[in-house]
């Protein structure tokens, strides 16, 4: 399509009739391999030892999955029986459970080209030998939460043991990365807040003609090591707005908000003040959302892990706003946190 215009009148026709042709032959290729693929069906069959949550997770996920060709075959219980999981309302799927004796003659009954590590329930026996057999015999061998990460892109807080981000790749401070980070925050705010200079001057007209009250909206929230810090936003709700109900998330519908508020929240442009906050190193332009301390202190106390997310600076964006949709409740906090410890562990320039 781009040399169409170079070609000469004559050729022209010809180059038309190749950019059909190709076309057709990709839209048919495409066809094929879809259907090749829709009828080759599953071709990697797993077994999750252990029936701790983490597995069941696991087994959902699959299930959701099926383009991936990946299904849980059985899991290896305390006692022989079944699980029945959901992975969408109102579909569910039914998992044998068998005993750790039979674990070698069913993996090779079923075929079972991978065996992930879930961790057996409190009483329950470990089937060290036997997994020691099939990991001779060649077939990978992995922990539950690995394989969650690299299915999901996120770290599970699921029994999740503390030893497993002790001995886990990743985790990488060094001066490099940090400093190139640093360079590239400099360089991003200044450019932001120049070419931002004419939409931010018009909003804060509209503000202020809209409601009384000041432009910008300073609120505290926790930084790098939960360090206190103001935050800079355009005001996008009434002004005292906390005044009678006190510190709150804000709801996707909350009638605080108000009509120039809903428009510059949609469309986020009430973040631009933001790149002050990275300007001065307090945030950065990527990382985890910061949080208000009052929240933090509550939710560190019923998350676990979430202290982690202050081992980096917070972001105007990050891996969880990308990953994730907006959220206003304490469940919705342990999924952003997932991806923000998968971004707190992959950190580095490119990322």
């Amino acid at each position: 399509l781009f040399s169409y215009p170079l070609q000469q009148v004559a050729v022209k026709r010809i180059v038309l009739t190749e950019i059909a042709l190709m076309g057709l032959a990709l839209f048919v290729w495409r066809l094929l391999f879809a259907k090749m693929l829709m009828k080759r069906g599953v071709h990697g069959t797993i077994a999750i030892i252990g029936t701790q949550k983490i597995g069941m997770l696991v087994a959902e996920a699959l299930a959701q999955r099926k383009h991936l060709g990946l299904k849980v075959a059985y899991f290896v219980g305390a006692e022989a029986g079944e699980v029945t999981l959901s992975y969408g309302n109102p579909r569910r799927i039914t998992i044998p459970v068998t005993t750790p004796e039979l674990t070698v003659t069913l993996a090779a009954q079923n075929g079972i080209g991978r065996i992930l590590i879930a961790g057996p329930e409190r009483g329950q026996r470990f089937p060290a030998y036997y997994l020691m057999a099939l990991r001779l015999q060649g077939i990978p061998i992995e922990e539950c939460h690995t394989f969650y990460e690299r299915l999901m892109s996120k770290i599970s807080i699921t029994n999740l043991r503390p030893s497993w981000i002790l001995f886990s790749e990743g985790f990488q401070r060094t001066a490099w990365i940090m400093l190139t980070k640093r360079v590239i925050d400099l360089v991003a705010s200044v450019c932001g807040l120049v070419l931002s200079a004419p939409i931010s001057m018009f909003i804060a007209i509209v503000i202020k003609l809209e409601s009384p009250g000041p432009v910008f909206y300073l609120q505290e929230r926790s930084g790098l090591n939960e360090k206190p810090f103001m935050l800079y936003k355009f005001r996008s709700m009434i002004c005292d707005a906390e005044e009678k109900c006190g510190p709150c998330w804000a709801g996707k519908d909350d009638p605080r908000i108000t009509r120039v508020g809903r428009i510059i929240r949609k469309l986020r442009i009430d973040e631009i003040p933001q790149m002050l906050n990275v300007l001065k190193g307090e945030m950065s332009f990527v990382g985890p959302r910061p949080e208000r301390p009052c929240f933090v202190s509550q939710l560190k106390e019923k998350i676990p892990y979430y202290q982690f997310r202050f081992s980096v600076k917070p972001g105007i964006t990050g891996w969880a706003q990308i990953s994730y949709p907006y959220g206003d409740s304490e469940a919705d906090a342990i999924e952003k946190l997932q991806y923000d410890l998968y971004y707190t562990k992959y950190l580095s320039p490119v990322f």
